[in-house]
């Protein structure tokens, strides 16, 4: 068992199982020039990468300006995009002012970056968080250049959740997400309740392009990994690694669960400051031996293989103003691999998955949890039948139709028609 607590990024070349091919252009039609702008690791984002590599192979040039990635060059190309590391690290944490530090450094060296190439885009797109960051690209604005703000998640939600009780800095947040959306040309988000509340706020138009799964990644499994109850049971997460998420009670839901079930196992891959009480959580319960925890951080085709040999999804997160708000890319990502998945309950969740296609616990707490694990791994027939339903849900939530509202949205803001 690897039972690490490091968090060192060992990432290696990145290269897709099966990579889309890139389609040139007409001859009345050159390649358009993005520029996006993300505070992330590039290679581990989902979603920027899903739309850098889906311009990419139609032809067009992109280059994403991101953090800096450990035993990465500054400037690199990953299937086809240009990525530019700018000498920044990734924070997570519980200071508001680490947060806003990391924003801020970020943002005014890529406004530098951008401010030296007004004229280089055809686009530039800014990714949030935070929504500010889009006035980094201030001087190719004033240059004509429209702007894109595509909204993951909200701020000011996010700050609420984990820094609740303090009004000035969360009424500064507020403000600056209200002036970003008036200076982008247009605003993205990932899904019509997000699109809703923004549009509340702005007058410029918003577009949904959602946070469907890559299908050339997330092919759906031709049978169901069946297991034996009395065997092994393994249960996955994957993704950021936070206290909200609610893996400790989800640890504390296994151990109670192994006097039934002795062969039930937790996977997880991904990275966050949660990652160290976790793995304190499973030595002091006993079953640091079943808590298996990453010791790198994995890009995205490597999260698809770790996943090839798990039974039950989970996505045991605790409500708050931010996960209020969510529809969880990796619960549509156990979705599309036919793998049953127990959730927590919001409005989002429920107006995409109905009760038949995903076993809530509501609240996700150690209680429910263990129940509704129980449930499922002494059933894999009720398991399967879950997963068959939310793989009907997800048949209308692909990237490949997603992908065809970005063309749009891209096109239209650079005047190009298809």
């Amino acid at each position: 068992m690897r039972h690490s607590l490091s968090q060192t990024a060992i990432l290696g070349r990145v290269t897709l199982s099966a990579p889309e091919k890139a389609t040139p252009p007409t001859h009345d039609r050159r390649p358009l020039r993005i520029g996006m702008i993300v505070v992330s690791e590039y290679e581990s984002d989902p979603r920027v990468r899903r739309q850098a590599e889906a311009l990419v192979a139609r032809g067009d040039e992109v280059t994403v300006v991101a953090l800096a990635a450990p035993g990465r060059p500054e400037i690199d190309v990953v299937d086809g995009v240009k990525v530019v590391h700018l000498p920044t690290r990734k924070y997570r944490g519980s200071s508001a002012k680490a947060y806003l530090s990391l924003y801020g450094g970020f943002g005014a060296r890529a406004a530098r970056w951008l401010a030296s190439r007004p004229r280089s885009f055809d686009l530039v797109q800014a990714h949030s968080m935070p929504e500010a960051l889009v006035f980094a690209a201030v001087v190719p604005r004033l240059f004509g250049t429209p702007l894109l703000l595509d909204v993951h998640d909200l701020t000011s939600k996010l700050f609420a959740s984990k820094f609740a009780g303090k009004s000035k800095v969360l009424g500064a947040i507020a403000a600056s997400e209200k002036a970003s959306f008036r200076f982008a040309r247009e605003v993205l988000t990932v899904h019509e309740p997000y699109a809703d509340e923004i549009r509340a706020w702005t007058k410029r138009p918003v577009s949904v392009v959602m946070n469907c799964p890559d299908e050339r990644l997330f092919v759906p499994r031709p049978e169901p990994l069946r297991w034996d109850p009395a065997g092994e049971v393994v249960f996955s997460y994957h993704g950021l690694v936070a206290p909200r998420h609610g893996l400790v009670a989800a640890t504390e839901a296994l151990a109670r669960l192994r006097a039934d079930f002795p062969g039930a196992r937790l996977q997880v891959r991904g990275s966050g400051d949660g990652l160290e009480e976790l793995g304190a959580r499973a030595e002091a319960l006993g079953i640091a031996d079943a808590v298996d925890l990453p010791t790198k951080l994995y890009p995205l085709p490597e999260i698809v293989k770790e996943l090839a040999k798990v039974h039950i999804g989970l996505v045991p997160s605790q409500l708050d103003p931010w996960t209020d708000g969510v529809l969880p890319t990796k619960l549509m990502e156990y979705a599309m691999l036919g793998v049953p998945v127990i959730t927590f309950r919001n409005p989002v969740i429920t107006r995409y998955f109905p009760d038949d296609a995903v076993r809530y616990v509501d609240p996700a707490n150690p209680d429910t949890l263990h129940e509704a694990m129980r449930e499922l791994a002494g059933d894999p027939d009720r398991a399967f039948a879950q997963a068959a339903r939310a793989s009907e849900v997800m048949a209308g939530l692909r990237w490949s139709e997603q992908k065809k509202h970005y063309f749009a949205v891209v096109d239209r803001l650079t005047a190009r028609r298809g």
